[in-house]
């Protein structure tokens, strides 16, 4: 099964990616002036798109088009749910399988799981739906933490991977001992981000 996600509306003011404003940032590393005001809105962005992608989901409140395709001979059992990629869900405004609307679905909002009960193999179901957070206001605070955190590693850093704990030239070596750089993962994302944005990742089996 694969889905094909398409946004149909959104607003600018709320549709992300940013998930902390420029002055919460700010507010939050200290800064008072306004020289590094273009180099931190663009980390903001830069940090938040990279969680995103980490998380497999977009977080921008919209209006969207989502159709999950099966695979001849792959079906939906009836205790089986859908997992939406834009939640959490503020409505379900439609729902086709085969073409005719499917009827008796309930959803969770908070996880976008979707139940639809048994559906055919080879079947297409189109889900029409609003969902998302209206950013950055609402951004939950561990992911508008994991922008803060994430920038300020950027700053301290430099240019520097962070999942380089040493360097060694010759009989030189020199090594970084900061929890934010513990046990980081590709992608620029250490460990405490991760652990900050974990539960907000995109669960692919229901």
């Amino acid at each position: 099964m694969h889905s094909i996600f398409t946004i149909l509306d959104e607003a600018t003011d709320s549709a992300g990616p940013d998930l902390i404003s420029l002055a919460n940032l700010k507010l939050a590393l200290g800064i008072a002036d306004t020289s590094e005001d273009a180099t931190l809105a663009a980390a903001i962005t830069h940090q938040s798109r990279i969680i995103a992608d980490y998380c497999d989901r977009r977080f921008g409140l919209a209006q969207a088009l989502e159709t999950f395709v099966f695979d001849p001979g792959e079906y939906l059992s009836a205790r089986q749910a859908l997992v939406l990629k834009l939640f959490p869900v503020v409505d379900v405004l439609e729902i086709s399988t085969l073409g005719a609307t499917a009827g008796g679905w309930h959803f969770d909002p908070d996880s976008g799981r979707l139940w639809l009960g048994a559906v055919p193999a080879g079947s297409e179901i189109a889900v029409t739906y609003a969902g998302g957070y209206d950013l950055p206001e609402e951004a939950p605070a561990r992911l508008a933490q994991a922008v803060i955190l994430g920038v300020n590693e950027g700053r301290t850093s430099g240019t520097r991977d962070p999942s380089i704990q040493s360097v060694q030239h010759g009989d030189t070596r020199i090594s970084y001992f900061t929890s934010a750089t513990s046990s980081a993962s590709p992608g620029y994302l250490s460990a405490p981000v991760i652990d900050l944005i974990r539960p907000y990742r995109r669960l692919t089996v229901a």
